[in-house]
């Protein structure tokens, strides 16, 4: 099962392995070519979209939020995040495939905008810790209807 990074730090001390790397190449250290590698890293080739079932919805009817990405995250150390942009509440957080959905609702009328990442997850600060890539923004709108002449219902 994958774990989450939930220290900024880690980050850091990646980059700054891939750097001293780097110079010690630069020095005239024998490396060995890099391997192919079969996901994208760190945001390159990695694409994520996201749809919502409806953008007009009933109050406290349900819509589907789902996230697609073009290459599993499931052997990456990355996760897709379905984040609203309105409520800064994180929806879903999911670790493998190409898919994340979130099923949202509304008690009252307003919009919503959402957005997804593929990016390290920090569960429960609402936002991915570093987001690789983030998705096109999508918009939900829950309105009530009102029968004329009868005010208050709906």
């Amino acid at each position: 099962m994958k774990s989450l990074v939930l220290r900024p730090g880690a980050r850091v001390a990646a980059v700054l392995s891939a750097a001293t790397l780097g110079v010690s190449c630069l020095a005239g250290a024998a490396a060995a070519a890099p391997a192919t590698a079969e996901h994208p890293d760190a945001g390159n080739g990695f694409a994520i979209s996201l749809a919502e079932s409806s953008s007009l919805a009933y109050v406290g009817s349900s819509v589907t939020l789902t996230a697609t990405t073009n290459t599993d995250v499931g052997p990456t150390p990355y996760f897709i995040t379905v984040y609203s942009e309105t409520t800064g509440a994180e929806l879903a957080v999911c670790g493998a495939g190409t898919t994340c959905s979130a099923t949202v609702s509304q008690s009252s009328p307003g919009t919503q905008t959402f957005e997804a990442f593929v990016g390290d997850a920090v569960l429960g600060d609402g936002h991915p810790g570093f987001p690789l890539v983030s998705s096109n923004e999508v918009s939900v709108t829950w309105w009530r209807f009102i029968f004329p002449g009868h005010p208050g219902r709906g």
